[in-house]
């Protein structure tokens, strides 16, 4: 089977009109990944690239999601520039802002430091913890928050399977109660249609 390649360059002259329209905005959030915080027990974020598609003048008709390919194609100009302004790679882990043991000046400085994930800093060199006056101490706190999480996990686990079974069951329920409605209403149908037998 001939395989057909997909040209970019080659767009909709009426949809570049529309686009005109658009407010169009890229940026970088974290989005907290499911499946793997359940798995690690501790919440897991992932930086994820966004796109912000706004109707100029309406302020109600925005559309923030993760960016797709054909976004970086569609908003060429606007994607372009968010890379050429893009701060750091994307980042995979708890945020130290989601981490309950330190503070908001701590994490600001962390940041300028170059430390965004409570994993970075429980993996931090030993050489740039020595440089840092109290960094050897949450070092080890981070370390042990991890360890600890990972020992949750499980509990973390057996909690997400117990709400999926529970759901399950109210699913079931509502069909059993569905099923049941409608075969009384079957029944009366069919006895209002079955004429009374002659004694």
């Amino acid at each position: 089977m001939e395989e057909l390649d997909y040209n970019h360059e080659i767009f909709n002259a009426q949809q570049a009109e529309q686009d005109k329209n658009l407010a169009v905005r890229f940026y970088k959030q974290a989005l907290k990944d499911e499946a793997k915080s359940v798995e690690e027990g501790r919440a897991i974020f992932v930086d994820t690239i966004m796109v912000e598609i706004r109707v100029r003048g309406d302020r109600n008709n925005v559309v923030n999601r993760p960016v797709r390919e054909d976004d970086k194609h569609r908003f060429r100009q606007a994607y372009q520039s968010y890379e050429k302004h893009l701060e750091s790679g994307l980042l995979e882990g708890t945020p130290l802002g989601e981490w309950g043991a330190v503070g908001p000046s701590f994490v600001e400085e962390m940041r300028y430091l170059g430390f965004y994930t409570v994993e970075q800093l429980a993996e931090a060199n030993d050489t740039v913890v020595g440089r840092v006056p109290g960094l050897q101490t949450f070092k080890q706190k981070a370390k042990v928050f991890l360890e600890f999480t990972k020992g949750a996990a499980p509990l973390e686990r057996l909690q997400a399977d117990l709400e999926t079974e529970k759901n399950a069951r109210e699913a079931a329920q509502i069909q059993v109660a569905d099923l049941a409605s409608r075969l009384a209403d079957m029944e009366k149908k069919l006895a209002a249609a079955t004429p009374a037998k002659a004694k």
